[in-house]
């Protein structure tokens, strides 16, 4: 299988080009647990899709939802939209799913849109990961709030081979570091709605990083070097049963996200919204792992 090899290659690309992306700026731990919808958009669907697909941020900012989310559309593969939550924890997930609007029409205004956005959507489908520090690297340097391009790479394993998937990570890690190139990526590891699967993900500013990954290929293989080279072959024929390789751009306009992210790029996620008579200004604090990257539950986006 070694076409899986040169997928994984693709990946040196991204992460490579997200150097330029490595300047100081807030610092946004991975959460603990991430919650991750995707939805399928039918074929010539997404112009009227997009159209609903916006509504929703104002009806959350309206209702006070607790419930932040990032959303994506997908640049490469069938037409699909994705909404990302994080949480500290499951008991933190479970007060989400749990909060109830105060405003007695939110169900109305909620079951409207999604009325509206269904005949545009194919299929739903959620999956819950769990975050696995000691496999992702060099987060801390990462702009997310600056983000606007992620590449999400999906590996399903053969069941059992976890270790097997973690000597490779470790082995590309080793590359890059060896070559120069602390590269952000953060990586987790599927607990519900998916099995023997681990996740990729890989913050871009700007798909220029995409350009500046080539320039580093051949860095990044001198680095790997032959013996490298053939124990990931090796390793990806015995437990690797396909990649899910996908390029995604962040749509601000279906996102609803903490104050602090506007505040970092107000320009790109739109106008900081005013302070309430009375009320102190929010902090600039840094984003929170459970509150900074989170996406529509399950009610909200589609149905």
């Amino acid at each position: 299988m070694k076409k899986w090899f040169w997928s994984v290659a693709g990946l040196s690309l991204a992460l490579s080009g997200s150097l330029a992306a490595l300047a100081q700026t807030l610092v946004v731990p991975p959460p603990s647990i991430l919650n991750m919808e995707t939805i399928n958009i039918k074929a010539y669907a997404d112009g009227p899709f997009d159209k609903v697909a916006s509504e929703y941020p104002a009806v959350s900012r309206q209702l006070k939802d607790p419930m932040r989310f990032l959303a994506m559309e997908a640049l490469t593969g069938t037409p699909r939209a994705m909404y990302i939550s994080g949480f500290d924890s499951f008991e933190a997930l479970e007060k989400n799913e749990e909060w109830l609007p105060g405003d007695s029409d939110a169900d109305v205004r909620l079951e409207a849109l999604d009325t509206r956005q269904a005949p545009y959507v194919s299929e739903v489908h959620h999956t819950v990961w769990h975050y696995l520090p000691g496999l992702s690297n060099n987060m801390a340097a990462a702009d997310i709030t600056h983000s606007h391009y992620w590449e999400v790479m999906i590996f399903h394993m053969r069941p059992g081979r976890g270790e097997q998937f973690a000597e490779i990570t470790k082995l590309y890690r080793d590359a890059y570091v060896k070559s120069g190139q602390n590269i952000p990526w953060a990586t987790y590891e599927g607990m519900l709605g998916v099995t023997d699967a681990y996740l990729v993900l890989v913050p871009m500013t700007s798909l220029k990083d995409e350009d500046t990954g080539l320039a580093h290929k051949r860095d990044f293989g001198a680095a790997l070097g032959d013996q490298g080279r053939n124990r990931v072959n090796k390793l990806s024929e015995e437990s690797v049963t396909s990649v899910e390789d996908n390029l995604w751009m962040v749509n601000p306009e279906w996102s609803y996200v903490e104050r602090s992210w506007i505040e970092a790029d107000p320009q790109y996620w739109g106008p900081v919204p005013a302070a309430k008579p009375g009320m102190k200004p929010v902090a600039k604090s840094g984003m929170k792992p459970a509150a900074g990257v989170q996406s529509a539950p399950k009610e909200k986006p589609a149905h």
